[in-house]
């Protein structure tokens, strides 16, 4: 629950702080904002902040991919869904290693060809996690309203994509909002489950 928003905040501080340092860069916030933004904070004077972002919200999903599958649906189920939801929590902390800039004068690094793999590895590792869990919480009583809008978030992202442009802001707030749905979800749930007996 806390590493949706942790993320959202650090990308909308940072935006507002370094806005003239992303439009130097090359940021076009409309009509190509993936091409900048947010990787490019991180180029930034306070790019250290969004590193550590994509490190601990990264971590934090791959945590919560666990215990999403231990947790949802009486912890039956694939575990395909919750191990691509994995791979997508390690990716984002990869993308931890610094991006190229986009007016760059020399050959691409290393550390900038990890970022942009990290992010593919994400970007499919998330959306099939999405549409793998939808099946998964369709079979369950419990958890069969909220397969609706697993399938509802992974259809808007993978469109949101598709569009390019300003759609991509779509893309990053959909797929916020439903980790952070989803575990709040997930800890309700298992907040009112049962409790243990105390033995007299």
């Amino acid at each position: 629950m806390v590493g949706p928003f942790l993320f959202g905040t650090v990308l909308v501080a940072l935006t507002v702080i370094e806005y003239d340092f992303m439009f130097g860069i090359g940021w076009r916030p409309v009509a190509d904002p993936a091409g900048a933004w947010p990787s490019g904070l991180a180029l930034g004077p306070y790019g250290a902040l969004l590193v550590a972002s994509f490190v601990v919200s990264g971590l934090m999903l791959a945590l919560f991919a666990a215990g999403l599958h231990a947790g949802a649906t009486g912890g039956s189920g694939s575990p395909v869904g919750p191990a691509l939801l994995f791979v997508a929590g390690i990716a984002m902390a990869l993308m931890g290693f610094r991006t190229d800039p986009i007016q760059r004068t020399g050959p691409r690094t290393i550390h900038g060809l990890v970022h942009d793999l990290a992010f593919v590895l994400f970007v499919c590792a998330l959306l099939a996690a999405v549409f793998t869990l939808r099946r998964r919480f369709r079979a369950h009583p419990g958890w069969r309203p909220h397969a609706n809008y697993t399938l509802a978030t992974g259809m808007i992202a993978g469109s949101s994509l598709a569009l390019q442009g300003a759609a991509y802001y779509l893309f990053i707030f959909t797929v916020l909002a439903w980790i952070e749905v989803s575990a709040i979800r997930l800890w309700r749930t298992r907040a009112g489950g049962p409790r243990p007996r105390r033995r007299r």
